[in-house]
Parts: C-alpha cells; sequence; structure tokens
C-alpha cells in the first residue's frame, strides 16, 4: 500500500518554540495548594477479580 505525506504540516523549529498553555502566578498557588493540603483521602484501590473477564485477558491476568 503506498503512502503520502504532506510536506506542509511538518513542525518547524518556530512552531516548536510556542507554548500551548499559560502559566500565571494565581495557577501556581492553587496547585501548590491542592497538592499540600488537599486531600488526606487513601487512594482508591481496586481488585483485579472485580473486571470482567475480558478486561482480565486484556491485561494477562486470566486465561
Amino acid at each position: 500500500m503506498a503512502q503520502a505525506i504532506n510536506f506542509d504540516t511538518i513542525a518547524t523549529p518556530s512552531a516548536l518554540d510556542k507554548k500551548a498553555y499559560a502559566v500565571n502566578i494565581k495557577g501556581l498557588i492553587a496547585h501548590a495548594v491542592d497538592i499540600l493540603f488537599g486531600g488526606s483521602e487513601a487512594p482508591k484501590q481496586y481488585n483485579v477479580s472485580d473486571l470482567p473477564v475480558h478486561l482480565q485477558k486484556d491485561i494477562g491476568m486470566y486465561r
């Protein structure tokens, strides 16, 4: 099968320099507060046997 590519869509160095997000002080403070004081609850744990058989087969836990 033949493959084709449009060379106009290849990323140029100037396109790679641009950030796709904005960083501001308010967001950094909110993130820090979330990490330091957010959630003293234990992370949820799941048992593999609770998954359906087709998912257990996909991850190799059931034959």
